[in-house]
């Protein structure tokens, strides 16, 4: 059922008379016809109920623009159009019984906190062991981290392609030693 708001709501800005829904009276009305339309198109009681509920809340929030002639059947349309989707989704994504079988299956990317306390203890030897290195090798290392070649790095410091690959090895072991002792 429409109900328009009182008359006084031109005085408040309103250039056309808006519609309200009293929810409470239609849910009152038609509710329970709604739900077990929906457990006969194959709903559960339990889905039954929260597609009923969605298709209030979507009268709430989306009220038409224009007067609805036949509030049931606007109802009842939307909570097929509800049921569909919700048939849709399962098809594409079934349910699944054993809820923590399915969690186990989901995988967290993010890396747990005592792996990033290690991963920051782990950069902080790193660094110290880098700055322990003169600063020709660690131009070459840090040449190479920004995807340079071992000619680049060679004619970019003045060096031969050799010195810079046996710098660059002297580097590794540096710093590989370091991490083993930590």
């Amino acid at each position: 059922m429409c109900m328009p708001l009182p008359s006084d709501a031109a005085k408040v800005g309103f250039k056309e008379m808006s519609m309200a829904w009293d929810l409470h009276e239609l849910f009152q009305q038609y509710g329970k016809e709604l739900k077990r339309f929906l457990q006969r198109r194959g709903a559960c009681p339990e889905t039954a109920a929260d597609l009923t509920q969605e298709t209030f809340l979507r009268l709430l929030v989306a009220a038409p623009g224009r007067p609805v002639e036949n509030v049931q059947a606007y109802l009842f349309r939307t909570a097929t159009n509800l049921s569909i989707d919700l048939a849709r989704r399962q098809r594409l994504m079934p349910l699944v019984d054993d809820s923590m079988t399915a969690l186990e299956g989901v995988v967290d990317e993010s890396p747990s906190p005592e792996r990033v306390v290690l991963s920051r203890q782990e950069l902080l030897r790193l660094q110290r062991a880098l700055d322990q290195i003169p600063a020709r090798p660690r131009d070459v290392f840090l040449g190479r981290l920004e995807g340079k070649t071992f000619e680049e790095i060679g004619r970019s410091l003045g060096m031969p392609t050799q010195t810079a690959f046996s710098q660059m090895v002297k580097v590794m072991i540096h710093l590989k030693s370091a991490l083993d002792r930590a």
